[in-house]
């Protein structure tokens, strides 16, 4: 939620308790590959994007367990602002948004795959809990707007393949997101985008099975089909998380999320010239091609405990953006609970 945060665990090869290894070391993989989408009110158009900054970094993210079906539960806040922007077929001067969002996802792990790897799915269900919204429409006059929404947003589904050797671990997968939120071209408020996006991204981490030190990046690029409602179609985007981290045990560890967010290629499309002629004529600065930029770092850590037999497992993080072009300027804050079926 993006912006938003998430935090897996993480697998070491010396700790004794080998079933909470293996449950941690899976659930550290679900949030890499299973990026949660986010209402229509983020980067390219609106402001946003299907890219949440920082959902990606986390706990061991190449890194992926034994063979079976988990489940992890994430809940974010975030809250922010953006200058100029289009946002369905309005031109507004600015908005604030404050963000409930809850996502679910299913995580399934094979034993083989093809090419010497192992395979794995996520589906990823989010459901937003509350948006509120204001903005100012742009006009000789402005005109204050606000409103709030709930339902459920943009799906998504994750295929991956994984390699180990020795300390390393490599994944390579593909993310497709659907366009199932709600959407309509002339409300302020839209839970989906109304475009799919495809999203190939790499991701790795080295881990020291003895220190527990920890170092795990993942890079992907997404390409966007055009918003036929409005005739408008978002740039590619390039995206970076990456992820320092410190175990000191099967059951604690804690880390240091950061990422790097750019647009590639412009927005473009008939109605973002009209935007920008209307706001030129009211003396006010055109949005250009709109491509968004981004950079912002947080903490992160995870606990596990036991419950009967079960190990749960708790991920929190915290979520700043230093420096935003285009975006939503945001803070994030996430909680997530993860266990195997």
């Amino acid at each position: 939620m993006n912006k938003t945060f998430s935090i897996l665990f993480l697998k070491y090869t010396h700790l004794r308790h080998k079933s909470c290894i293996a449950m941690t070391t899976l659930l550290l993989m679900i949030l890499s590959i299973g990026l949660a989408a986010a209402p229509d009110t983020w980067a390219g158009e609106g402001g946003g994007s299907h890219y949440m900054p920082g959902t990606r970094g986390d706990f061991a993210m190449a890194l992926i367990g034994p063979k079976g079906w988990y489940l992890r539960n994430e809940l974010v806040y975030l809250e922010g602002d953006i200058c100029p922007m289009t946002m369905g077929k309005g031109v507004y001067l600015g908005a604030e948004q404050k963000v409930w969002l809850n996502t679910a996802k299913v995580v399934y792990l094979a034993d083989s795959g093809i090419l010497g790897a192992r395979f794995g799915a996520v589906l990823s269900i989010p459901l937003v809990i509350d948006v509120s919204l204001s903005g100012d429409v742009a006009g000789p006059v402005p005109i204050k707007r606000d409103g709030s929404k709930t339902g459920f947003a943009d799906s998504n589904v994750t295929g991956i393949l994984n390699w180990k050797q020795d300390n390393f671990n490599y994944n390579a997968g593909f993310t497709l997101f659907a366009p199932t939120g709600s959407y309509d071209a002339d409300r302020m408020i839209n839970l989906g985008r109304n475009y799919w996006t495809l999203n190939p991204f790499f991701a790795f981490t080295w881990l020291h099975p003895k220190r527990g030190h920890e170092v795990s990046f993942t890079a992907g690029y997404m390409t966007n089909t055009e918003n036929h409602d409005t005739d408008y179609q978002s740039g590619d985007e390039f995206h970076f998380d990456f992820h320092l981290a410190q175990h000191f045990s099967s059951k604690f560890a804690i880390g240091l999320d950061g990422y790097y967010y750019k647009q590639i290629s412009k927005d473009k499309g008939p109605f973002l010239d009209q935007a920008n002629a209307f706001l030129t004529s009211l003396g006010k600065d055109s949005l250009g091609t709109f491509k968004g930029e981004t950079f912002g770092l947080g903490p992160a850590l995870k606990y596990t405990f036991k419950l009967g037999e079960r190990d749960i497992n708790i991920i929190a993080k915290w979520l700043h953006d230093l420096d935003t072009t285009n975006r939503f300027e945001t803070d994030t804050t996430m909680c997530a609970v993860a266990f195997k079926f």
